[in-house]
């Protein structure tokens, strides 16, 4: 089915972009030797110690700035993206995080806590841009049948980055006072592979269609050095030429605004941010910065809890490397609310147990701590790819880019906003009560999305957005038919997503027509076409 080429292309951008989340996790296992190498920093600095709020928050920025630079990287995705080519963004953003790794590299040398968040912010501006970038680019270099585990390969390399940032932190590795630099700049060394290789890749045969000219050649070429034989590269091509607006100038033109001012795609929209908001209020972000902190809170040794952490970290690794296999056999919506009701159960453990021991002065509740969060990760990580690839699959190719920009954007503003505010929130009310704002949004967040998200597996975005519109306007007027929300006939039946851009599309709808003329809304709906498009047809 595949070339070897497209294995290189997937392999290449899966490690030297998806696990760039490494650095999201290294700062997990060396909290306790940067936080005194920054006091003593400091101390010697200004000649008096940090005290604990201050150096709470401190570390508290440390971690954060990865999503500082994450949100002003997600920001730019559709700039880079429409304007460079999916693959020369990636390139661009890989030599970018070269010199974050640098600045890591050097930051302890020079005395200066500085360099590191500057560092950081730079890592994070690598990872916010590829968090848009790498499913955009695998979907779009692969066949719509196999999209869903192309789709997942990005979160998986997410997990794997994850567990081995855990690996690397311990002191067995770079995890000491003197090699702790090592460990925090690893990830530049990943982004030179990615710079070295993946010029010689192709680029996204979708991006060179919408460009035009000889473009459409190269994109033609491009699909038979991806795909093995000559019939899926036929097919394959033409499918793309078929989500391809007819005037190219579309993609450019299209606005931010217009998912405000236009109901089919401010749906959509809703449908995508919400998926990406209960993700991050699963905890997932406390977790992964925090778990060596949680599981000392459980009475671990230092040593102890960094070893359950790493062991958290792979369980992580290989829940995610299931979800390829189960995201296109129990569907997107299923596996989504499996892992959102799980997270639940989890950390209603994790709150019981944490007060049992802290405050009934139960110690065998420790163990059932350290069991809650291991759940926790195993069943996040199922579910974990879901809100990345999602919003490839609500919107058409003229607004997909934009569209990816605005939810990578929200989920690097969320991560940021928890990853600092959670440590002194932990402070104030107690490490038992940090967690009921994660059990309150994620409980309202499964009733939500069990009531207005579609399942999205092999439909296309204006079919799927016409349930999220069903859907909607069932749940506001508490539960009426589907026929009371048919459109009447004149009536706007919603924009770009009832256009149909194909001409061939066009052709056999007006066919349709002709041979129902005379027929009631009703059994129009019943044939193999939408009656929106029915409606939406010009004659």
């Amino acid at each position: 089915m595949f070339t070897p080429t497209y294995y290189l292309t997937v392999f290449t951008v899966a490690i030297g972009a998806s696990t760039q989340f490494y650095s999201f996790g290294i700062v997990n296992p060396v909290q306790t030797i940067i936080m005194e190498w920054v006091n003593t920093t400091y101390s010697e600095r200004y000649n008096y110690p940090l005290n604990l709020t201050q150096l709470n928050l401190l570390w508290s920025f440390v971690v954060s700035s990865i999503a500082v630079g994450a949100i002003i990287g997600a920001l730019l995705t559709r700039t880079l993206s429409d304007k460079c080519g999916r693959r020369n963004a990636l390139i661009i953003n890989g030599m970018i995080n070269v010199v974050g790794g640098i600045l890591e590299l050097v930051s302890k040398n020079f005395l200066s806590p500085e360099l590191l968040i500057l560092g950081r912010t730079i890592l994070g501006f690598n990872m916010g841009l590829g968090s848009g970038l790498v499913p955009m680019y695998l979907m779009e270099i692969t066949p719509a049948k196999y999209r869903g585990a192309a789709g997942t390969v990005h979160q998986v390399a997410v997990a794997f980055g994850d567990w081995f940032s855990l690996f690397m932190g311990l002191p067995i590795a770079f995890g000491t006072e003197r090699y702790w630099p090592v460990a925090f700049a690893f990830p530049g060394f990943l982004a030179l592979i990615l710079c070295i290789i993946l010029p010689f890749c192709p680029e996204s045969p979708k991006y060179n269609l919408l460009c035009g000219g000889d473009y459409a050649r190269i994109a033609d070429n491009d699909v038979r050095r991806l795909l093995a034989k000559e019939e899926d590269a036929r097919e394959f091509s033409h499918d793309i030429r078929l989500e391809i607006p007819n005037d190219p100038d579309d993609l450019e033109n299209s606005k931010y605004s217009e998912f405000f001012k236009r109901p089919a795609l401010r749906r959509a929209m809703i449908a995508a941010i919400f998926v990406m908001i209960a993700q991050q209020f699963t905890g997932c972000t406390a977790v992964f910065a925090y778990s060596t902190d949680m599981f000392m809170n459980a009475k671990l040794s230092l040593d102890t809890a960094r070893y359950s952490t790493l062991g958290m970290g792979i369980m992580y690794f290989l829940c995610a490397s299931l979800s390829p296999f189960l995201i296109d056999r129990v569907g997107r919506k299923g596996l989504s609310l499996f892992q959102l009701s799980s997270c639940l159960l989890a950390l209603i453990m994790l709150s019981v147990f944490t007060y049992l021991q802290q405050s009934v002065a139960l110690d065998w509740a420790r163990y059932g701590s350290v069991f809650a969060l291991i759940f926790f990760m195993c069943v996040y990580g199922v579910g974990s790819p879901i809100p990345w690839m999602i919003t490839s699959e609500l919107f058409t190719t003229k607004y997909r880019s934009a569209a990816v920009t605005i939810t990578v954007s929200v989920a690097w503003f969320l991560a940021f906003v928890l990853s600092t505010a959670y440590l002194p929130f932990q402070q104030l009310v107690g490490v038992s009560f940090s967690y009921l704002p994660f059990i309150v949004v994620v409980s309202i967040s499964i009733c939500v999305m069990y009531n207005i998200l579609p399942e999205t597996k092999d439909r296309s975005a204006s079919d799927i957005n016409r349930e999220i519109r069903s859907r909607m306007q069932s749940v506001m007027s508490g539960g009426a038919g589907e026929s009371e929300n048919l459109p009447l006939l004149g009536e706007d039946v919603d924009d770009e997503f009832n256009e149909l851009d194909d001409a061939e599309d066009r052709k056999s709808v007006r066919s349709a027509r002709s041979a129902v003329s005379g027929t009631s809304p009703r059994s129009i709906r019943s044939r193999n076409f939408s009656y929106h498009q029915y409606l939406s047809v010009p004659n």
